[in-house]
């Protein structure tokens, strides 16, 4: 998708000082701060809802004990036991 997007002068000027800085062009420069905006909001969304945050408490106390696998075969083999 294309877009244009009008910025006031000093924003503009801003930009074009973070791209050069970074050493990235002006594009990759906006696609990064557009990918950080939205990465703030799924954040915010993630913090506002109570079901979500139980979510990643019960994930991270399972880390914790050790009740955890990784890989295809760990998963696997654990689906497999939880059958018995």
């Amino acid at each position: 998708m294309a877009m244009t997007l009008r910025l006031p002068a000093e924003i503009e000027e801003q930009l074009k000082q973070a791209a050069e800085s970074e050493h990235r062009s002006v594009q990759q420069t906006v696609l990064l701060a557009i990918e950080e905006y939205l990465s703030a909001r799924e954040t915010a969304e993630i913090l506002a809802d109570p079901a979500a945050l139980r979510g990643l408490a019960e994930a991270m106390e399972s880390e914790q004990s050790g009740d955890v696998v990784y890989g295809v075969e760990a998963a696997r083999a654990l689906l497999a036991e939880r059958k018995r």
